[in-house]
């Protein structure tokens, strides 16, 4: 915990005058004890159960639907997709915070922490992916058998099953290695106290930023855009790297929110950090829309059909013949994942209002799987649907995802108690 002399320091460093005793005041009443969460059994015999079912739910339906297994694999790729954006984004998140030494978001970081680390949890989502692709089947992504056409044979020293695990290993031993280094140094600070752990998370969050850059670009491109072997974007990273943040920052505001909700982190959350929160998913769907607009209009003006094709498919084109009902789903993603959510949360007074904000996270996280639906399951075919299979392997992704989650949560502190700038985290607040 910060003493008086260098919380004054801190604010002083953030061009915040605040007098002495003022200061005394601050320290005394910021004396801060570690918070742990209890979630009943009964919720976690409820989430175990929601993925038993709804893996029995993807393997009914496989069966079922014409062409169920193709379609199963597709949906279940969404869903893995969704649960990966929440912990890459909550770890950028992490990054951001050490990288600009930003004191403000210490009260709210543990969750996002414990939501990057989760990208282990998502590792072992993605062992029926690699399963697919060790098979040589075309259930998922068509260059991974042994039947392909001579473009995508041309792209296989890249596009080659035994390299493409190999790659997705690397990735997740670098996020994973990443997360827990974070994690278990933010803990370690709740033990030691000091700024020993803190310059070394601030000094490796430089480096660690670029690597996290360069893994979630080529991991896109792996798990995501190669469905299409034929289609390339070089945005595309940037792309799901946006998705990823709107992901991340809503599951983490919308943690924040149900934890005050139920009393557990009342008395020291304020509304400055909701706000602060709110601007940053704020500014976030901005950048979505932004960078979602310039991939289809540096695409579509070039006007090479390799890869305005890929826009075609999913109901981008409004040219006679060519229409589909998922180009429905892309204006609804127009309106929902941007307009609606920009207009809606752009007031100062709804990113104060807590019922208003877990409303809009719970929207933004709907908008962001339909986001991921959209660039995924054209490659079914050109009608837009929804159902068994779609429902089954979200329950089964996002019930273990969250059975992965708690097991971290109950076993750590939700306040970094030991870090140096957790006084001036809650006095900063209360000077605005």
């Amino acid at each position: 915990m910060a003493g008086a002399g260098s919380l004054g320091h801190e604010l002083k460093r953030l061009g915040l005058e605040v007098p002495a005793t003022d200061i005394t005041t601050m320290t005394k009443q910021t004396t801060i004890e570690p918070v742990y969460l209890s979630i009943p059994r009964t919720v976690i015999l409820i989430l175990c159960g929601g993925a038993v079912a709804g893996a029995l739910l993807s393997v009914t339906a496989s069966m079922l639907y014409t062409g169920g297994a193709h379609r199963v694999m597709l949906s279940y790729l969404v869903a893995f997709a969704f649960a990966l954006s929440l912990s890459l984004g909550s770890l950028f998140f992490v990054l951001v915070q050490h990288l600009t030494r930003a004191g403000w978001g210490v009260l709210v970081r543990r969750p996002a922490e414990i939501f990057a680390l989760n990208v282990i949890t998502v590792a072992v989502l993605f062992v029926p992916l690699a399963f697919s692709v060790l098979g040589n089947s075309a259930s998922l992504y068509p260059w991974a058998t042994a039947n392909v056409d001579e473009l995508t044979q041309s792209k296989q020293n890249w596009l080659h099953p035994g390299l493409f695990l190999l790659r997705a290993a690397v990735f997740f031993a670098v996020w994973a290695w990443i997360a827990w280094f974070y994690f278990h140094r933010s803990r370690h600070h709740d033990l030691a106290g000091g700024e020993d752990d803190t310059r070394q998370m601030e000094w490796w969050a430089g480096p660690a930023m670029f690597v996290f850059g360069i893994t979630l670009t080529y991991a896109s491109f792996d798990f995501l855009m190669s469905l299409d072997p034929h289609w390339y974007s070089t945005i595309f990273g940037v792309y799901y790297f946006a998705g990823c943040a709107v992901g991340g920052f809503s599951i983490l505001l919308l943690s924040v929110l149900l934890l005050e909700k139920y009393g557990i982190l009342t008395p020291i959350i304020s509304d400055e950090h909701r706000r602060d929160l709110g601007r940053l998913l704020f500014a976030f769907v901005f950048f979505w829309g932004y960078i979602a607009f310039s991939q289809y209009m540096l695409l579509w003006y070039a006007n090479m059909p390799e890869t305005t094709r890929w826009f075609v498919v999913r109901g981008a084109s409004m040219a006679e013949g060519f229409g589909n009902s998922w180009g429905r789903l892309l204006v609804f993603l127009l309106f929902g994942h941007f307009i609606i959510p920009f207009f809606g949360i752009l007031s100062r007074h709804v990113k104060s209002n807590k019922h208003a904000m877990i409303f809009w996270t719970v929207w933004l996280l709907v908008m962001h799987y339909f986001d991921l639906y959209w660039l995924v399951m054209p490659e079914l075919g050109p009608h837009f649907t929804i159902g068994l299979p779609e429902l089954g392997t979200l329950l089964f992704v996002s019930c273990t995802y969250l059975i992965g989650a708690s097991l971290i949560a109950t076993r750590t502190s939700l306040l970094p108690i030991g870090d140096p700038r957790l006084g001036a985290s809650i006095a900063v607040t209360a000077a605005y």
